[in-house]
């Protein structure tokens, strides 16, 4: 019998490939199957994954047109077999050689349909294991000892893959993955958290993911990955919502603002035409982080209105700002208010246009003035620290240890 069946999408993984199956064979649980869907590669991982199955029986293969990961999960979920499910992609290993046996032996034993492991990071650069931060920021729950939490306790729908499934479970509510390239696994997760009634977990380091430190959002390069990205979110809200997850909702709302203030310092358009399919304006998806939705909005919009280049957008821009009072909403910066007064003080867009050049001109000469001022509160900052050195050196007490710093030495 079957115990675990492990899924792996694989797409050119060929230069990792090897490490992260030899990584499931080490498991004391022998029972296992895994089984690898590659999404379409075009490197050698194929022949490699052939290599690897004439030295493990275990290995079945499967092969799709690109079409995603959580496409390559759901195959592999249909082809599974195993009492349960664990997940292993193609460039991250296994931990510790216990955990699958661990989390499926306490699994049996409380009749569980999620059962957690904890989760280490794996350098990009290095390929050590390393601890992984997102426990001190309290972003998901630790397992020190055998234990049983609410799904409320778990935290954000993150880590999917720390955890094992039951099958029949997955296949009893219609459990898989999303149609988004980025993204899908959490909507799967809080999907997930809103059926069950307990969660089980146990003190094993289950999966190590491999992260490249410094680019959290380096994968969410394109408009559909990001417009993926926002739409995952959505997903997420619905799924913990309907399961009474609120509070977890909530705190996972605070996730996407973090994602949308990154798109404002980039001043990346998509970001707004995506949160707008997504969610649109009005919305009830933010009433607790409705000024920080509105501010992101605005500043989109502000630039959106020079790309469109419109009469058209130029009007409805200015219902949807007169309809959000932006005057009473505090997060908006102030050259954001600046420009904000330009445009209400305009009447059609061609005049907006002419007189948006002279406002630039005049920001920049703002924009000079305060630097200028920061800089002079620097330079008064970095005077009163000498005087107080000068001070310091002068003084008898540091004259009188200078024996005595000496002798330290």
């Amino acid at each position: 019998m079957v115990k675990v069946s492990i899924i792996m999408p694989v797409y050119n993984a060929s230069e990792l490939l090897e490490e992260s199956i030899e990584s499931a064979m080490k498991q004391t649980l022998k029972d296992i199957e895994i089984v690898c869907v590659d999404d379409g590669s075009t490197d050698n991982s194929v022949e490699l994954l052939k290599e690897l199955s004439k030295k493990y029986d275990c290995i079945k293969i499967f092969t799709q047109e690109n079409e995603g990961s959580g496409s390559a999960r759901n195959h592999g979920l249909d082809e599974a077999t195993g009492e349960y499910i664990a997940f292993l992609d193609a460039d991250d290993i296994f931990v510790d050689g216990n955990a699958l046996e661990t989390l499926y032996d306490y699994g049996v034993k409380n009749n569980a349909d999620l059962v957690c492991g904890n989760l280490k990071r794996l350098s990009f650069d290095t390929g050590e294991i390393i601890d992984n931060p997102n426990y001190k920021a309290e972003n998901y729950y630790y397992f020190d000892s055998p234990k049983t939490i609410t799904p409320a306790e778990y935290g954000v729908p993150w880590a999917f893959y720390k955890n094992i499934f039951k099958r029949s479970f997955l296949n009893e509510h219609n459990i898989r993955f999303k149609d988004l390239r980025r993204g899908q696994d959490p909507v799967f997760l809080s999907e997930v958290l809103a059926k069950v009634d307990k969660v089980y977990g146990c003190p094993v380091d289950l999966y190590a993911y491999r992260f490249e430190s410094g680019k959290p959002y380096a994968k969410i390069n394109t408009p559909e990955k990001k417009l993926h990205y926002i739409l995952h979110f959505k997903g997420c809200f619905d799924a913990l919502e309907e399961g009474g997850l609120y509070e977890t909702s909530e705190i996972f709302k605070q996730k996407l603002m973090y994602f949308l203030d990154y798109g404002t310092e980039f001043d990346d358009i998509v970001m707004y035409d995506s949160a707008m399919e997504a969610f649109g304006w009005p919305t009830t998806y933010f009433d607790n982080f409705k000024y920080e939705y509105e501010a992101f909005l605005v500043h989109h919009m502000m630039n959106k209105i020079n790309i469109e280049n419109s009469e058209e957008f130029y009007s409805k821009a200015k219902q949807m700002l007169i309809d959000m009072k932006v005057w009473h909403n505090e997060l908006i910066p102030a050259d954001t208010l600046r420009n904000l007064i330009l445009f209400f003080n305009t009447e059609s867009y061609e005049e907006y246009k002419e007189r948006y050049h002279e406002f630039l001109i005049e920001d920049a000469k703002i924009q000079n003035v305060l630097l200028a001022e920061e800089n002079e509160k620097l330079t008064e900052q970095a005077e009163e620290l000498q005087d107080i050195n000068n001070q310091l050196f002068n003084s008898r007490s540091w004259k009188y240890t200078k024996g005595l710093r000496k002798s330290e030495k």
